[in-house]
Order: structure tokens, then C-alpha cells, then sequence
């Protein structure tokens, strides 16, 4: 697993704060990813423990400082300490696809989707062609802050050299890809914003992903001002 997640946007998850979008590629991230799933649990602990305090002494700004020195513990923890083993196919089937750690924040009507994506299957989508190497699927959240598609390229795929309007998050479902931050994997959760700017390419079995955008790209090689003109969003 070559990418997690910042402790500061887990916190958010975990306090049921973040998107639909987002609560969503998290949930599927942390069932691959031994190291943020136990980072969840941990932060879990300390937020209910917290909260607790926070209740009992009728002191919201004490307790909020301790839970947030207790994070800054979390990020520079042991990072020898036991972490649960990556879930496989059989862990998820016996679980319904969902399980080990709650999924409450992922809202009730997009959970058949977060099943779905989990055992996935990408007969069980209805692809439209972009270019000839290309597809995508345009995904439903009810999220007004983020637009989400799923995005199949084929092997060896380049991405126009590109930078982002806005916040960008990708989540690995199958194949690879590389681009400035180094090869992203299955599982991989990927933040990207307006300083990143890169050419993805995909990996020799192609790749298939989750994007989460909040603004359109913003081509910058030299085809740029013409992709611009026909980017859509």
C-alpha cells in the first residue's frame, strides 16, 4: 500500500463530517489498507473517549485539546505496532461486503453502492466511451460538493499533462497507474489539488479508478488551451 490518508481527514470521517464522496472512497481505502483501518479504530477510541470527557467536565475546549494532542500521538506512533491483516475476498463476502469496521459514515442510501465497488465487477456498470482508450460511469451521491465517475483506461493510457481547479481524490479499484507521486496501486488513495500538476499513465493492465473531483481539469501541455475549450464538467 503506497498512499493513506492525512490523520486530520480520517478525524472528519470518523466524526461523520466528510462528503458522501468522500466517506465512500475512504470506506472502500481502509478495508485494503491495514494501517489506516487501525489509524480509524484508533481514532475512534480517543474521539469517544473524549467526547466523554468533554461531556462530563462541560469543558468542549479542554477536551478538544486533548483529543488533538492524542492525534498528534497517533501520527508518530510505533509504526512497528500489530495492524489487522488487508481483508480478502472471502473476509468480504462472509461480511456482506461490509464489515471489521463500521461503515456508519458512508450515508444508508449509498451503501449497495459501496458493496458493489467492493466486490467489483465491472460488468455490473454501464461504461461510455470518452476516447477509444477511455471510459467512464457517472456515480449518483447525492453529494452537491463533489462529482463522482468511475474511470477505465486501457493499458498504457497517458493523461494529457494536466493541474486541478480544485480537490481531486482517486481511489485505485483495479490495474495501476504512475505519475509524479509514483506507482498507485489497488487499494490506493490518491489527494491531489491545484499545486499538483501531472500526465498519469496507466499501468500495462490498464487501470480503473474512483475520481472524486470538486472543480474541472485545467489541461497545461500544449494542447492545453484546445482541451480546455472541450473539457466538460
Amino acid at each position: 500500500m503506497n498512499n493513506h490518508i492525512d490523520t486530520e481527514l480520517l478525524l472528519n470521517y470518523v466524526e461523520g463530517s466528510v462528503e458522501p464522496a468522500l466517506s465512500l472512497a475512504i470506506a472502500l481505502h481502509q478495508k485494503h489498507c491495514p494501517t489506516c483501518r487501525q489509524k480509524i479504530k484508533d481514532l475512534e477510541s480517543h474521539y469517544g473517549e473524549n467526547l466523554e470527557l468533554s461531556e462530563s467536565s462541560h469543558n468542549e475546549g479542554a477536551g478538544f485539546d486533548r483529543l488533538i494532542t492524542d492525534i498528534a500521538k497517533l501520527t508518530t506512533a510505533d509504526t512497528n505496532k500489530a495492524v489487522p491483516q488487508v481483508l480478502t475476498n472471502h473476509d468480504r463476502e462472509n461480511n456482506g461486503g461490509i464489515g471489521f469496521v463500521d461503515d456508519y459514515a458512508v450515508a444508508e442510501i449509498n451503501r449497495p453502492l459501496l458493496k458493489q465497488l467492493l466486490n467489483f465487477n465491472q460488468d455490473g456498470f454501464e461504461w461510455q466511451k470518452l476516447t477509444s482508450n477511455i471510459s467512464t460511469v457517472e456515480l449518483e451521491l447525492y453529494d452537491v460538493s463533489f462529482k463522482v465517475n468511475l474511470l477505465r483506461f486501457s493499458a498504457k493510457t497517458k493523461i494529457p499533462k494536466h493541474t486541478h481547479l480544485g480537490k481531486e481524490f482517486t481511489f485505485v479499484i483495479e490495474g495501476d497507474f504512475k505519475d509524479h507521486k509514483g506507482t498507485h496501486t489497488a487499494g490506493d488513495f490518491i489527494a491531489c489539488d491545484g499545486s499538483d500538476e501531472h500526465s498519469p499513465v496507466a499501468g500495462d493492465t490498464g487501470c480503473v479508478c474512483l475520481a472524486i473531483t470538486e472543480a474541472p481539469l485545467k489541461f497545461t501541455g500544449i494542447l492545453g488551451p484546445l482541451l480546455n475549450r472541450y473539457a466538460s464538467y
